[in-house]
């Protein structure tokens, strides 16, 4: 019985446990404008709360709309928000949507899937694209 706890054990140390996510939590971001030295322009560049800095590079668990960004259905972001209220045509900011990487991506999405996805939690700071990355990511029941 106690080499099976000590198996047990082992392995249990080394398994990764998927965060929860809930967009409120990612909400908590503040802009600050400065110049992009690469280019010269005015740029509003994200300033994370320690909460969001926490969970930078940890294995989260986060639900959404499914935002098809390319005709070929291979690139996708995930929104807090249905396509009409999203941040590309609605009211939404920055921080309601999160481009998404797939591990393996074996179906296409279309606008609005609503699904829940698991992967590593990137941050983009540098004022250059969308603020959150979500990578290797696989959907989840």
């Amino acid at each position: 019985m106690k080499y099976l706890i000590l198996i047990v054990g082992l392995f249990a140390g080394s398994l990764k446990a998927q965060v929860p996510t809930d967009w409120t939590e990612l909400g908590e971001v503040r802009y600050m404008r400065g110049v992009d030295l690469r280019t010269g322009y005015m740029v509003e560049k994200p300033r994370f709360s320690g909460k969001i800095k926490r969970m930078a590079d940890q294995e989260i668990e986060i639900s959404g709309y499914m935002l098809p960004l390319d005709a070929e259905g291979k690139t996708y972001a995930i929104s807090r928000y249905p396509y009409a209220a999203c941040f590309f045509c609605g009211g939404g900011g920055l921080e309601s949507v999160m481009n998404v990487w797939f591990l393996e991506l074996d179906q296409r999405y279309s606008v609005d899937d609503y699904v829940k996805l698991q992967g590593t939690l990137r941050l983009n700071d540098n004022g250059d694209g969308l603020i959150y990355l979500l990578e290797g990511a696989e959907e989840i029941e």
